[in-house]
């Protein structure tokens, strides 16, 4: 098994910059918490676990201050897409929803929506994480739109 593409910390404030459409404060240490929630213990090479893990944990720490939401929700289809997994998402502010929520378990909703990624022009799995953070912020802009919320 190939070892895991994850996001750093960069990766989720550019995320974060994207969405909210400019630098928002945050806290390091909690957000370095929050990105740290993709790893798990020991070999850290269970996947979906560890993608449902990422979006509750950064959910719960809401390091920055604005986006969080659409953040979490970009960065973990980043990262499960740089691994060569895609979630089927019909709806998927709903799906987000049910997650943060608590009416849907992430794991499960995240087992559920997975198959392996398949992308016009492309044959297999990404491997930049970059590129999969920008067609994630593409392929659901909507999804990101209605997800982030701005302070006035």
């Amino acid at each position: 098994m190939a070892a895991l593409q994850y996001l750093t910390v960069q990766d989720v404030l550019w995320i974060n910059l994207q969405v909210t459409g400019h630098p928002q404060e945050f806290d390091y240490a909690t957000l370095e918490e929050a990105t740290f929630y993709q790893y798990s213990y020991g070999a850290s090479g269970s996947l979906l676990p560890q993608a449902a893990r990422f979006l509750t944990g950064f959910l719960k720490k809401k390091p920055i201050a604005a986006g969080n939401e659409a953040t979490a929700f970009v960065a973990c289809l980043a990262f499960l897409r740089s691994n060569g997994v895609e979630l089927h998402l019909e709806d998927p502010v709903a799906w987000y929803r049910a997650i943060e929520s608590g009416t849907h378990e992430s794991l499960d909703a995240v087992e559920k929506a997975a198959q392996p990624a398949h992308h016009e022009g492309h044959h297999g799995p990404e491997t930049e994480v970059p590129d999969a953070m920008t067609s994630v912020l593409a392929d659901y802009a909507d999804a990101v739109e209605k997800l982030t919320t701005i302070p006035a």
